[in-house]
């Protein structure tokens, strides 16, 4: 695959560079000619009136003649080639050899040389199609009789030089162009190979792959987005083993339990207060696996946004008076002392949902405040929200604890593990889940000794709420 976005860039490049070159290089070529042909047909006409002058000047010494003149021309210019046609039509050439004139010239028509000697200046180019390449005609009289001068240029040399240069430099170009487009076709694709070597790695499980792009192009960009994922994907896999450890242990705890207690009902010698106690301790371990089951459902009913959202105006100070007598016979065993401050106040939130968070709340605040101890709850409403704080004066928790408090299977002190207290570490999680599905947040304020207390902050209007998709 890389390969082939190799020679996918350098093909690109190269039809791109070289296209680009072939149309310059022609378009630069015949603007070349046409220069060259401008000037050439210039100079014909300026070496043409030098040969007429020098005839004018000779004309009248009895011993000049107009081939010795052209041979003196055809010396001092040997870059042109000079004919003289009389009255006749006969051709006057120097006695010196000439060179060869532009391919694909020779003598001049017989009617373009009577059209000269008539007295028509006449000029033409290459360009000029079915004409003489390059050739000037010269009309002028010498002693009393007409001649026609054509003068044609000594083209082929500087032409085929032209041509070599020009094919040497675009074959260099070439070969230069196709090495450095191979190289920086690689070096587009390095990157992309890192990019596709990480992702394999992530796609096996390995989360700690690296992306070193500094590039601030589109490359960089996504190379930092693949960083960022394999850091929370790293994440998440250690909350998924964590997960998976802390609900392995949460249900093994129960299960040994129950079937050791099982094994010992097997024993006929059990007395009936015995096997009593044994099969209470069998229910409540039950009990603890119907609840931690359902708080598993719970969490990954909210985690995938189903939970069965159904606002609704909400007395929420009579929802909180009927939680706190529900919880009446676990306060009053500690002789608990509960101050409340519900004034009247009404939001659109789903009954069920609020009920399990204000139950989670106060049965901590209860479970882990001391006897004789106090809870308070307090209700306050703004223009935009309600607050619901929920504080005791129980054992608190360190700075670290509080951090983790929200996390799933977290569990601040040691001594809430075990079975006594019944907890399984999912019941704030489950809180904090249930009041972001109103649109509110669950905040956490505690010291080691000075007490916990919770806030729950909720759209105070009805439109404020979010519902789960």
């Amino acid at each position: 695959m890389t390969r082939t976005l190799v020679v996918r860039i350098a093909l690109v490049i190269t039809v791109v560079v070289w296209g680009s070159l072939a149309v310059s290089t022609a378009l630069t070529s015949n603007k070349f000619r046409e220069s060259v042909e401008f000037r050439i047909e210039d100079r014909m006409r300026q070496a043409g009136e030098t040969v007429l002058r020098l005839l004018a000047q000779a004309e009248g010494s009895a011993d000049a003649d107009i081939g010795a003149l052209l041979s003196a021309a055809a010396q001092l210019g040997r870059n042109n080639r000079y004919t003289v046609y009389d009255e006749s039509g006969a051709a006057i050439r120097p006695a010196v050899p000439q060179p060869q004139a532009a391919a694909g010239s020779g003598d001049p028509p017989a009617e373009l040389v009577e059209r000269v000697l008539g007295g028509e200046h006449y000029a033409t180019d290459s360009a000029s199609a079915g004409e003489v390449p390059a050739l000037v005609g010269l009309p002028f009289e010498w002693r009393g009789h007409r001649y026609a001068l054509f003068v044609q240029p000594f083209l082929i040399p500087q032409i085929r030089d032209f041509e070599f240069v020009r094919n040497r430099l675009v074959y260099s170009f070439l070969a230069i162009s196709a090495i450095l487009v191979l190289a920086a076709s690689m070096y587009l694709v390095r990157p992309l190979r890192k990019i596709t070597e990480a992702t394999r790695r992530l796609a096996t499980g390995d989360f700690s792959v690296r992306l070193n792009i500094r590039q601030q192009d589109e490359l960089g960009m996504l190379a930092r987005s693949i960083n960022h994922m394999a850091d929370e994907l790293g994440k998440m896999e250690s909350v998924r083993r964590e997960f998976v450890a802390n609900v392995s242990h949460d249900i093994r705890t129960p299960l040994t339990s129950i079937r050791g207690f099982t094994r010992i009902l097997l024993n006929d010698s059990l007395s009936p207060e015995e096997r009593r106690s044994y099969l209470e301790i069998i229910e409540k371990e039950s009990e603890r696996l119907s609840r931690l089951s359902e708080n598993l459902l719970k969490l990954a009913s909210l985690d995938a946004r189903q939970y069965p959202y159904k606002p609704a105006p909400v007395q929420l100070d009579e929802l909180l008076r009927r939680t706190v007598l529900a919880l009446e016979p676990l306060w009053s065993e500690k002789r608990l002392q509960l101050d409340l401050d519900l004034p009247k106040t009404v939001v659109t939130a789903d009954e069920d949902a609020l009920n399990q968070v204000w139950t989670n709340l106060l049965d901590n605040s209860i479970k882990f405040t001391p006897a004789g101890g106090t809870v308070a709850i307090r209700l306050e409403r703004s223009a935009d929200k309600v607050l619901v704080t929920v504080s005791d004066t129980g054992i608190g928790m360190t700075e670290e604890d509080r951090r983790q408090v929200f996390q799933r299977f977290f569990k601040a002190d040691s001594s809430r593990r075990n079975a006594g207290h019944g907890g399984s570490g999912l019941g704030l999680a489950i809180a904090a889940k249930m009041v972001e599905l109103h649109g509110g947040r669950l905040s956490c304020e505690s010291a080691v000794g000075r007490g916990t207390t919770m806030t729950v902050e909720l759209p105070a209007k009805p439109g404020r709420a979010v519902a789960a998709p």
